[in-house]
């Protein structure tokens, strides 16, 4: 089983990420530190943690700048397109790392007169 994983992008790039089954709580810690403006909301927090996992996944890359762990401020330089091929790519450490993912249809719904139901 490899560690790593060459990930093709649009671009015409490459990514080399971590296999999500070698990281650690250590790894889940760098990548929550990463959601660091609490006041952004739920979208600033996502990007920010989209960006901390990917500062602990990705070993290596075909860009001509540092990779994450070594200058996060790198992921800001990457190419438009190839934003949706990393998400995709890094949704199976997300779900190791983050797995229960709150589901909307628990929230409380204003309009309503009721609680939502346990079922």
């Amino acid at each position: 089983m490899s560690t790593t994983e060459r990930v093709p992008l649009p671009s015409g790039g490459w990514v080399q990420l971590r296999d999500p089954h070698t990281l650690r709580r250590g790894d889940k810690q760098r990548a929550l530190r990463a959601v660091r403006d609490t006041e952004a909301g739920d979208v600033g927090a996502a990007l920010d943690l989209g960006n901390g996992l990917l500062t602990v996944l990705i070993v290596d890359w075909s860009y001509p700048f540092p990779i994450p762990s070594e200058a996060p401020a790198s992921l800001d330089l990457l190419p438009l397109e190839d934003d949706d091929a990393l998400e995709e790519a890094v949704a199976p450490a997300r779900a190791l790392l983050f797995p229960n993912k709150p589901d909307p249809k628990d929230a409380k719904d204003p309009a309503s007169p009721t609680e939502p139901s346990a079922a």
